[in-house]
């Protein structure tokens, strides 16, 4: 009909855009909406429709435009239901609008709604990825946001972003963190899952004591023990840690099973020993024992250390068995660890864990914490997580700022010691611990770990009378099997 057909005697202004609007007259929509716009600058019931025609006629830039600027205007008067709509609206024409993207960010984090503007920055990225166009800046969006909203449903899924982009470190790092906040929120199935993301990265020794907590703690992920259990076949003080822990928690029959399905018979055999000598099965105990030592003299030596240092009540049975056996062993003996080692079949059944969305949207409003708690845990993670990528002067960066947390503070002096100790530095680890002894309130159990910390850092400098000294000051209180192992190695060498 055209914008002349509109104007009939009488009509005013307003009353011709509407009939135009009803007739998607489109023409007519934009240039009586131009002028109505004038008049009120902010009207949504001109500035939609006015826009729609805009974006018809093949004018999206300007349309894109009006919007944002009356988009800007509603949200610097708070009125954010109003601002979301419309950034919604200008994001489904132009997905790759960083400006309509930033303002609704904001916008959305004003109302709390983070779990949305997590996913809104994640859609984004994966359109922007998809598209071919740079995800830098996308990427320092998010960052900021993880970083700032410090929760680990995010920290883990950052990650998955992180290490899509092959940008491996910083995943690794923020699996690492992400798994330490799930566990702070007794999370145990999320904190396996990030932890065993964080494994398919890199391997270290601390995050297989953390998968082994966490698996202890909480109730799934049993398979992966039998895998860590012989990637670490030749690291004995780990595999004594897995009896511990299990022991400690109440489940060392879970342990076990578990055990008895370790392909590798020296592990097999090493766990079984140590697990039946602690829950008293001498006779069982003293036979894997016997079966370790068949297949390897050394190990089977310093696990016979082990346990009459742990167990000296039960040094003299052991001795005494061992000593009626002392013949070559039996052919059937032989034969049977033979066919133990050609029977394994190793597997690795690693789990999926995914949690639906529903739980871990339902996750995001349960998460408190005072602020020093949160940073504690933050940086004694990327502490953590350096050390096990081999950034030792980082390391001791982020544990340092851990210490000023009361429940990071013990593992971050240690993190610290431990840094210092791997690179040589044995001085500076004894200052350290020194400085901390003599100036920060600690309680018995504290200063007990720190001297056995002390200890272990003279014994690696090869001055074992005061390492002796320290492991004997801490053993007052702490009454370890292991620092009493250690103390009885030391007297038989000093």
């Amino acid at each position: 009909m055209g914008i002349l057909g509109f104007f009939k005697k009488g009509q005013s202004e307003e009353e011709v855009f509407h009939n135009a609007v009803e007739a998607k007259d489109y023409v007519t929509i934009v240039n009586v909406g131009q002028k109505l716009l004038q008049k009120y600058p902010y009207s949504t019931s001109i500035i939609n429709p006015y826009t729609e025609a805009l974006i018809k006629l093949g004018r999206k830039e300007e349309a894109i435009k009006v919007l944002l600027d009356f988009a800007e205007k509603k949200a610097a008067e708070e009125y954010y239901d109003i601002t979301i709509a419309i950034l919604k609206k200008i994001l489904k024409v132009d997905p790759y609008n960083i400006r309509a993207l930033k303002l609704l960010v904001s916008t959305l984090q004003k109302k709390e709604l983070f779990y949305e503007v997590f996913k809104t920055l994640e859609e984004s990225y994966k359109k922007f990825k998809e598209a071919g166009l740079p995800v830098e800046g996308i990427r320092e969006i998010l960052e900021k946001f993880v970083q700032d909203q410090f929760h680990p449903l995010f920290h883990e899924k950052y990650a998955d972003i992180c290490k899509a982009e092959g940008k491996e470190d910083d995943a690794f790092t923020s699996y690492i963190l992400a798994g330490n906040l799930y566990v702070k929120l007794k999370n145990f199935k999320a904190a396996l899952r990030a932890f065993l993301k964080a494994r398919e990265i890199k391997k270290t020794e601390n995050l297989d004591r953390q998968l082994v907590e966490v698996v202890v703690y909480g109730e799934e992920g049993t398979e992966i023990i039998p895998t860590i259990a012989v990637e670490n076949s030749q690291n004995l003080e780990f595999l004594k840690f897995l009896v511990d822990d299990f022991r400690e928690a109440g489940k060392i029959s879970l342990l076990k099973k578990l055990a008895e399905r370790i392909p590798d018979v020296k592990v097999k055999y090493f766990l079984l020993s140590m697990i039946e000598f602690e829950t008293g099965n001498i006779e069982s105990g003293t036979q894997y024992l016997e079966k370790l030592r068949n297949i390897d003299e050394g190990v089977y030596s310093k696990l016979l250390s082990i346990i009459t240092n742990r167990h000296p009540e039960y040094a003299d049975t052991i001795l005494g068995k061992i000593k009626d056996e002392e013949e070559l062993p039996d052919f059937e003996d032989i034969i049977e660890a033979i066919d133990d080692v050609i029977a394994s079949d190793v597997s690795e059944i690693i789990s999926s864990f995914e949690e639906d969305k529903t739980e871990e949207e339902s996750s995001i409003f349960s998460f408190d914490m005072s602020k020093d708690e949160s940073e504690g845990i933050k940086n004694l993670s990327l502490a953590e997580a350096m050390l096990g990528l081999g950034n030792f002067e980082k390391a001791i960066e982020m544990a340092k700022k851990a210490l000023n947390c009361n429940s990071t503070f013990l593992k971050a002096a240690i993190l610290i010691t431990n840094a210092y100790k791997l690179q040589g530095r044995f001085r500076e680890a004894i200052d350290f611990l020194m400085e901390i002894l003599h100036e920060r309130k600690l309680n018995e159990r504290e200063e007990a770990q720190l001297k056995e910390a002390l200890g272990e850092v003279y014994e690696a400098m090869g001055e074992k009378d005061r390492a002796l000294l320290w492991y004997k000051e801490a053993y007052k209180v702490l009454k370890l099997p292991e620092l009493l192992e250690k103390i009885n190695n030391l007297e038989l060498v000093s």
